[in-house]
């Protein structure tokens, strides 16, 4: 790595429509119609989003009881993402990304159970 020039690893999500069409019932939760322009949505926001609407009260009671769990498990599987890779462990980052995608899958099906946003 240079003086000026830095070298990082990083996870960024290719095609924000992937993450529509893989969890419309998460995307609706964390994210009010129209979306921001200017500002990503991706996996990793995505995730950072539903934390901080469970964490401020902003998912109904009920949908955010059944829900919670799974979105700190993946809120914890982003963290150890983001650690792997500014430990530049590239393959263990990649193992957590798919771990994370599977627990994004289960709390959409969890979502995808309650009718409301």
């Amino acid at each position: 790595m240079g003086n000026v020039l830095q070298i990082r690893v990083m996870a960024q999500t290719y095609n924000e429509a992937e993450v529509e069409k893989n969890w419309p019932h998460l995307v609706r939760t964390a994210w009010e119609e129209p979306q921001v322009k200017g500002r990503p949505h991706g996996v990793i926001e995505l995730v950072e989003d539903l934390k901080d609407r469970l964490e401020l009260g902003m998912i109904p009671e009920e949908k955010a009881a059944a829900m919670a769990d799974s979105i700190r498990r993946a809120y914890d599987l982003k963290l150890r993402l983001e650690k792997a890779l500014g430990d530049w462990k590239a393959s263990e980052a990649n193992t957590v990304s798919y771990d994370l995608e599977e627990e994004l899958s289960v709390a959409e099906k969890i979502a995808a159970k309650r009718k409301y946003r």
